[in-house]
């Protein structure tokens, strides 16, 4: 599935709707026929069976009410109750948030106010949401998706507060409503609000524009490097023969940076296949000494954390696992370092590497930073 862009208001009497959404295309899509609840003239944008459509570089761009797909109509609609209700970017200059899970799919929504007259509180609550399946491709988009996002709200509120300040200038509609009490039809579309009757078309092409444009567009990665084919079997021995805190010292040190300085080039070389590739150690950091009396012994100036990488567990878990068969090992083992790989080059590509909310949303804990710093140097 890829990406849905959404325009979505929170009516006062349906409650949270999507108003239209904008899907791109290979081929002209076959339509059919939309299940719609009841809808006002707040809920309002195109007619059920119209579609809107923009031709560049050999896409089409729709925007029609609600997706074409009955199941992503069903994730749209959830997409935006949850953005129009639970979550919200509570700051005072607001913001767009991340949320969603594989089943229900991942997304950026930017919920904002528009200025209404005859509305509650003189407000209507609206959002712009992103929904996509492609968890890691979303969050690399999110700095500039989101930038996008607040010119077009930043325009629709100029837009409503002029027309709000003309009707205040002809009638005030708070000194009514003091003396009247609430009117008794306060359901008005957007383009009523903003004075713009071709409104959803212009929101139809920016929709269009940000699908096409080249950082939101999803591609198939280039340059990726393939990991080298490194059997993790001698790891699982010494895993297994090893004292357990040696073990997980020579590991910590070698996913964070430590040189390794051992005689043995074979146990040099066995340590090698923690990391994904053949990066250099950070000479900032103390070396890890390995020495051979009878048993392997370290030497290190440092202390292991209380809580070790996330990586680093997930692979002393299938290290010991007598279920992981020695033939499967090399496999699983790659999947867990490209993993974490692809979760370090994302990094490098966004403007606030230390954002939490972003952390959190890929996984990332704060045992995995000194981990994470190291690798995300080398994926420059």
């Amino acid at each position: 599935m890829e990406g849905i862009l959404a325009l979505c208001h929170f009516c006062e009497t349906h409650g949270p709707c999507v108003i239209l959404c904008t899907q791109r295309f290979k081929q002209e899509p076959n339509q059919s026929s939309q299940n719609l609840s009841a809808s006002c003239d707040a809920c309002f944008s195109i007619n059920a069976n119209q579609a809107l459509i923009c031709r560049e570089n050999g896409k089409m761009y729709v925007t029609t009410r609600v997706p074409l797909q009955q199941d992503l109509a069903f994730l749209l609609k959830q997409a935006a109750i949850r953005s129009l209700s639970c979550e919200e970017e509570t700051s005072k200059d607001g913001g767009s948030i991340y949320f969603g899970d594989s089943e229900r799919g991942h997304v950026i929504s930017h919920s904002f106010l528009l200025q209404d007259s005859l509305a509650r509180g003189f407000q209507r609550k609206y959002s712009v949401l992103m929904l996509m399946k492609d968890k890691v491709h979303l969050l690399n988009i999110w700095p500039s998706l989101s930038e996008h996002i607040k010119e077009l709200i930043k325009d629709l509120q100029q837009q409503a507060a002029r027309i709000n300040e003309l009707e205040q200038e002809q009638k005030s509609q708070r000194a009514l409503r003091q003396a009247q009490g609430s009117p008794k039809t306060t359901s008005r579309s957007l383009s009523e609000l903003t004075g713009q009757p071709a409104i959803f078309g212009h929101i139809h092409l920016w929709f269009s524009w940000v699908l096409n444009s080249e950082t939101i567009t999803e591609k198939s990665p280039r340059n990726v490097m393939p990991l080298p084919s490194r059997s993790p079997v001698n790891l699982r021995s010494f895993c297994r023969s090893w004292l357990k805190n040696n073990f997980q010292t020579v590991c910590f040190c070698v996913l964070t940076g430590c040189e390794l300085l051992v005689d043995d080039e074979s146990v040099r070389e066995t340590f090698r296949t923690l990391l994904p590739e053949e990066w250099p150690p950070c000479r900032l950091r103390p070396p890890c000494i390995l020495k051979y009396k009878k048993i392997w012994k370290v030497e290190w100036s440092e202390q292991l954390p209380n809580k070790l990488p996330s990586l680093q567990i997930e692979i002393e878990k299938a290290l010991r696992n007598p279920d992981l068969p020695d033939a499967a090992l090399e496999s699983f083992f790659n999947y867990l370092l490209l993993r974490w790989r692809n979760i370090a080059s994302n990094l490098v590509k966004v403007t606030s590497p230390d954002d939490v909310t972003l952390l959190q949303s890929m996984g990332v804990q704060d045992c995995d930073k000194p981990l994470l710093k190291y690798w995300i140097e080398n994926c420059k």
